[in-house]
């Protein structure tokens, strides 16, 4: 096994290094697209974490993550949609309602990423790179709330279509509930609350559509300014500028490992291979990609 991006000295004891290679190719696509128009991003989360931690990818992690704001994603989709190398890369965005997004992924054609919760869908499931949206998040507390509250119903809407099975007791309810409703029941509405403080002058951001609770999924604006690259495996990559209080805020002792029962649970795919097209690996008849517009 040839790697292109990783660094030659590390233990493949997860198994994952090949997977780590091919999404840190993507990456460098990625980077190399926002360098060239003027386009900022950041590695957010577990990403972010392994840069520090690690000097690149946790070691057990199957995923890669950026952050960006919703002008500078929006200039990302215009710049991909009208010169992206498409024969290679595909644009998937989930939750897609008048410029909206929840979450949106850079896929590689030809590559296989089989989540369980997926694998049934008409969708694309190559390899992927994650991009969350960066919003403004209000000053007065109340309205904050309100902003959680709706992110977590769209977030809560997303995974109740999808029929995911790992959360049990009150929020498995809820879940099983939510499966009920229309698939697409006030999840505008919920965007609209999310995306409402776009053009509000605010102290601070927030990543309320991902994992991250109201305790610990709002960032000081100062901690981003401009960032700044950082070595990940043998490239460099963009992270906050302040990221130690960053990783602080998001996940309080940052360089304590987590438990192994929490290390498989933050693991997403079921299978994954990086050079047969996920086409060739699920049973479907044709691929028109037509549950695209079903992802939240």
């Amino acid at each position: 096994m040839e790697l292109k991006y990783m660094r030659k000295s590390l233990s493949d004891d997860y198994g994952f290094l090949e997977l780590q290679d091919k999404i840190l190719e993507i990456a460098v696509y990625m980077d190399k697209m926002c360098k060239d128009n003027s386009i900022s991003y950041y590695l957010m989360g577990g990403s972010a974490l392994g840069a520090k931690r690690h000097g690149g990818f946790i070691p057990w992690d199957d995923d890669l993550d950026f952050f960006m704001t919703p002008d500078n994603y929006e200039k990302f989709r215009n710049v991909f949609n009208n010169s992206g190398d498409k024969s290679k890369y595909y644009l998937q965005e989930w939750g897609a309602i008048d410029g909206m997004v929840t979450i949106a992924k850079i896929r590689m054609n030809g590559t296989s990423y089989i989540e369980e919760s997926l694998k049934n869908w008409d969708i694309h499931q190559g390899i992927y790179v994650d991009i969350f949206i960066l919003h403004n998040c209000p000053n007065n507390k109340l309205s904050r709330l309100h902003q959680y509250i709706w992110a977590k119903y769209v977030i809560m809407k997303g995974l109740a279509e999808r029929g995911y099975s790992r959360r049990k007791g009150f929020l498995g309810f809820c879940l099983k509930v939510m499966k009920l409703f229309p698939c697409h029941f006030l999840v505008k509405h919920g965007l609209k609350q999310v995306y409402k403080y776009r053009k509000k002058e605010t102290k601070c951001y927030c990543n309320f559509l991902g994992k991250a609770v109201l305790k610990n999924g709002v960032y000081k604006k100062d901690y981003f300014l401009d960032g700044f690259y950082i070595p990940f495996e043998t490239v460099y990559l963009k992270v906050p500028t302040n990221i130690h209080d960053f990783l602080v805020d998001r996940f309080g002792d940052y360089m304590k490992p987590p438990s192994p029962e929490r290390i498989k649970w933050e693991q997403h795919a079921e299978s994954w291979n990086c050079s047969v097209d996920f086409k060739q690996l699920i049973n479907r008849n044709e691929w028109r990609y037509s549950d695209e517009g079903r992802l939240i």
